[in-house]
């Protein structure tokens, strides 16, 4: 037992004597005096120049709180969200400089307090230009709009008829001339009484005939309002954004995320079926644009830099955001480096460097 006290004082003491004042070495997974911040390009929070040179929202932020609590590190490019992921878990990497604040990696990591609140979005194909009046003069044969017509006529033909079975014998100048004038007569009469435009020229003369007359006026302004609805809706539903118009129509639509990110988790969680997982948002985006996916999901911020940059006219980011949620730094488990980071970080963010940081990736009014 006396050896085992004397080793146990002995490794004791080394540790107490090489653990530095600084927080360069002080977690498990550093091996030197360097730490390891492992980075992916995700625009606009971290970005390659053409020249090997890491900018960005995330990328410059770190750097300022590196300075102020005085560590050295080098960035790592991981490639993919994935990589990164596998990394972290083999205790390869010291911190990354962007990552989602979810219950599910709060499992596997710890985070920094947050510094953006980011939300999902979904991206859909680029309707082509330049065929408008085609695609409204299409609407007008697709089978929504006949189904509309058709109901239409049927209500006309049934007023029609009923009218010139009372008024045939009784009021044979309006109504008469055989069956196929007179129903023709009573259709006509039933078109301009549900439009209320009334030209005077046909009218009920019967007992019988009046009382459809009354009956068609009313039944004319409850379901015209409908009709009119029905046939908008028939010509302009087809002009909305393709098959995904909002996150109700995920379900049943082929859809696109990028590997082991938090809209990933929120797709499975959600029971998304059709689901593909690229290694990163350009891959997505390419997919969709290509046509074989139906909708692309990930963060805003991300997508929008990267659609505006890349993708321009090619496809088009639905309105609204979901899954909101926000970004922080992401350090192993059980990490000293996270207090004085999180004390460099909340003083940082009040400053006036912080919103130009904002301002200079994001643009005005961020």
């Amino acid at each position: 037992m006396g050896e085992y006290h004397k080793v146990v004082g002995i490794i004791a003491l080394y540790i107490v004597v090489l653990v530095p004042g600084k927080l360069c070495a002080q977690d498990e997974g550093i091996q030197s005096d360097t730490l390891r911040v492992g980075v992916v390009e995700l625009e606009p929070f971290a970005m390659k120049t053409v020249e090997g040179h890491w900018e960005g929202i995330a990328v410059d932020l770190w750097r300022e709180l590196a300075d102020e609590i005085g560590v050295d590190f080098e960035l790592r490019d991981y490639g993919t969200i994935h990589a990164l992921t596998q990394a972290f878990v083999k205790g390869d990497v010291d911190l990354t400089p962007i990552a989602a604040l979810t219950a599910e990696r709060e499992v596997l990591f710890d985070f920094s307090d947050a510094y953006y609140m980011s939300g999902a979005v979904i991206v859909v194909p680029a309707q082509k230009t330049g065929q408008g009046w085609f695609r409204v003069a299409r609407r007008f044969f697709s089978r929504e709009f006949l189904q509309v017509i058709g109901l239409l006529l049927l209500l006309w033909l049934i007023a029609g008829v009923a009218v010139w079975l009372f008024e045939r014998r009784r009021n044979p100048e309006m109504f008469g001339g055989g069956p196929a004038k007179g129903v023709a007569e009573g259709i006509w009469w039933a078109a301009v009484t549900m439009t209320t435009v009334g030209y005077g020229d046909l009218a009920p003369k019967t007992a019988g005939g009046r009382f459809v007359g009354v009956v068609w006026m009313f039944a004319a302004i409850i379901s015209i309002s409908g009709f009119t609805a029905a046939i908008s809706s028939s010509l302009t539903v087809g002009e909305l954004s393709g098959k995904v118009r909002g996150v109700h129509d995920l379900a049943t639509a082929r859809v696109g995320t990028v590997v082991d990110s938090s809209a990933e988790a929120y797709l499975v969680k959600n029971g998304i079926k059709q689901l593909r997982s690229f290694e990163n948002p350009h891959e997505g985006l390419k997919s969709l644009a290509d046509r074989t996916t139906d909708a692309f999901v990930f963060q805003g911020p991300n997508v929008k830099h990267l659609v505006k940059s890349e993708f321009r006219g090619r496809v088009e980011v639905l309105p609204g955001t979901f899954d909101h949620h926000y970004l922080g730094m992401a350090l192993p488990p059980g990490s000293q480096l996270r207090e004085p980071l999180n004390r460099a970080l909340l003083a940082f963010i009040e400053t006036d460097q912080w919103t130009q940081i904002l301002k200079q990736y994001l643009g005005q009014g961020s």
